[in-house]
């Protein structure tokens, strides 16, 4: 199972919106359907940031009702309805298979969701949709649990590949500072330096390209 966190924004998108503008952090803890409940919490710790969230949030064409059902300076418990011409950025990463760990935390214009997914290709395609409906996505983190995805590097790499991989982590050609040069890794095994240094690089070009292949997504 893949674990990615994604910062998420979007132009007219009403929560990215006017967090740009208003020194507030929203935590939705909940939600069903169009209706969410959420927690604002004002940075500047003045409760003039939090009532004029509330009051531009009573004013956007995407909220049909806003409630604020308990309150102090610093935070305001809210149940809010939305109504969207689009899927939302929650209801986007459902459909794509996937699924927001809560709570969705909002602030500087930008929306934060743990997410897991259940297989590489459905977090593809997740960041493909997100990419395609909404402005910016960033991957601040990714994570896998998936057995299936440990490889025996025996079997991604040649017998020979594998033997001077073996040699060179051995004899800490990889530490800082290396404590071996090619020179005389090579003549552990018998081969000439040249024909030492093509093998490592073939064999850490196909730990790369698998790595790149499986784990790492740019968008």
């Amino acid at each position: 199972m893949f674990r990615s966190r994604l910062a998420i924004s979007s132009k007219d998108y009403y929560s990215c919106e006017i967090t740009k503008r208003i020194p507030v952090r929203v935590s939705i803890l909940a939600v069903n359907g169009v209706e969410g409940i959420a927690v604002y919490q004002a940075l500047d710790n003045n409760e003039n940031s939090l009532e004029q969230y509330v009051k531009e949030m009573e004013q956007s064409e995407q909220i049909v009702n806003i409630k604020v059902t308990q309150k102090s300076s610093t935070d305001y418990w809210t149940r809010v309805q939305h109504k969207l011409d689009y899927p939302s950025i929650y209801e986007t990463i459902l459909e794509s298979g996937s699924m927001t760990i809560l709570p969705i935390v909002i602030e500087n214009g930008v929306q934060y969701h743990d997410i897991l997914s259940p297989t590489p290709d459905s977090l593809r395609q997740l960041l493909v949709k997100l990419k395609k409906r909404f402005s910016s996505i960033n991957i601040k983190s990714l994570s896998s649990e998936l057995t299936e995805l440990t490889v025996d590097i025996s079997n991604l790499l040649t017998k020979k590949q594998l033997e001077v991989m073996k040699i060179t982590y051995k004899n800490g050609y990889y530490d800082i500072p290396r404590k071996s040069t090619l020179a005389e890794l090579s003549n552990k095994i018998g081969i000439k330096r040249v024909a030492f240094q093509e093998r490592l690089k073939r064999a850490e070009r196909r730990i790369i390209e698998h790595y790149m292949e499986n784990y790492q997504f740019n968008y």
